[in-house]
């Protein structure tokens, strides 16, 4: 692919991008990480998403002319097939009790092969997820429970839950609320609730919920800062001007175009943004390699911004695994 082709994905996919982050179903902190995402990439590529041709066909419609919507009618699971997969959920659910979470993922991945309209088996892949701190799959599988049923309260929680283990405290808040809406008599909903708005409150966990750089806290408190931070953007520059970089972020357009996730366990659902994680997760690896000392500043000033040892309790998941 040329330079001038790859800048042409490039800019269809910010042009997309600027789409996605008008949806309401993603919270505040998901739409900042896609926003740090497409600015990296529109500081490597020099361009952005006006430089797409008025005759060009957007990314979306090109994606589908390639791959339509699937017209094949609804497969009525036989009672067999229902036993088999509930059978494989409580497989999971007993590699859960364990702490065993990969094997818990193995188990819930047979469930929704064979059943993958059950919001159940997504919810629980997602506590399985949480626990090995695949934070961004973890989201991945509660939205994909809440596609299957909008009214699933424990989807809410146990995004919550999740946005709470990378200390986005007012992402948590936003889903304890809503599933307290579905079910405002549940004493853990309330409890963990309690905890985000305190958390809230003390200003603690006010960053994007990425897995950031090696070396920093969970919740990248300050981030937005380095974006304005001439050094710091210099220093990205310099990164994303590797051929390498620039390889991995031409192949993961590639990859969204033709339908591809992230691979591995969580069987081609994983969406867009779990993606554009990776690609930061690798991109922060990087840079800690060539430019350590900025590194560490940087993960010196915002550990000492994050940092509140105030001993408050964490949230907790007292339901576990249906």
């Amino acid at each position: 692919m040329s330079s001038i082709q790859a800048k042409r994905v490039v800019a269809a996919f910010l042009q997309f991008m600027d789409g996605e982050v008008k949806r309401e179903d993603y919270s505040e902190d998901d739409k900042q990480g896609i926003e740090v995402a497409c600015q990296c990439l529109q500081a490597a590529y020099t361009i952005t998403s006006t430089d797409v041709p008025a005759s060009q066909k957007s990314l979306l419609e090109i994606f589908t002319d390639v791959y339509p919507e699937s017209t094949e009618p609804k497969v009525e699971l036989t009672e067999e097939d229902k036993e088999k997969a509930e059978n494989f959920k409580i497989e999971g659910n007993g590699y859960m009790k364990n702490g065993a979470f990969d094997e818990a993922i193995k188990s819930y991945n047979k469930a929704i092969e064979i059943d993958p309209t059950n919001a159940v088996y997504y919810c629980n892949r997602a506590a399985a997820q949480t626990g090995k701190q695949a934070y961004d799959r973890a989201l991945t599988d509660c939205r994909k429970a809440l596609e299957i049923d909008p009214d699933y309260s424990k989807a809410f929680s146990r995004m919550g839950l999740t946005y709470s283990k990378m200390e986005a405290f007012e992402s948590a808040v936003e889903c304890y609320e809503k599933a307290l809406k579905l079910d405002p008599d549940n004493e853990g909903y309330k409890k963990n609730l309690k905890i985000a708005q305190d958390k809230t409150a003390a200003g603690q966990g006010s960053g994007m919920p990425a897995a950031g750089m090696p070396g920093f806290p969970p919740g990248m408190g300050g981030f937005s800062e380095m974006l304005n931070n001439p050094q710091f953007m210099n220093m990205a520059k310099t990164v994303m001007e590797d051929p390498a970089m620039k390889d991995m972020a031409t192949q993961l357009m590639g990859k969204m175009m033709n339908g591809g996730g992230a691979g591995g366990e969580t069987s081609g659902d994983t969406g867009g943004l779990a993606n554009l994680m990776n690609m930061g997760q690798q991109f922060a690896q990087q840079m800690s390699q060539e430019h350590p000392e900025v590194v560490e500043r940087l993960r010196t000033q915002i550990q000492g911004e994050n940092t509140n040892p105030d001993g408050s309790p964490a949230a907790t998941d007292k339901e576990g695994s249906t």
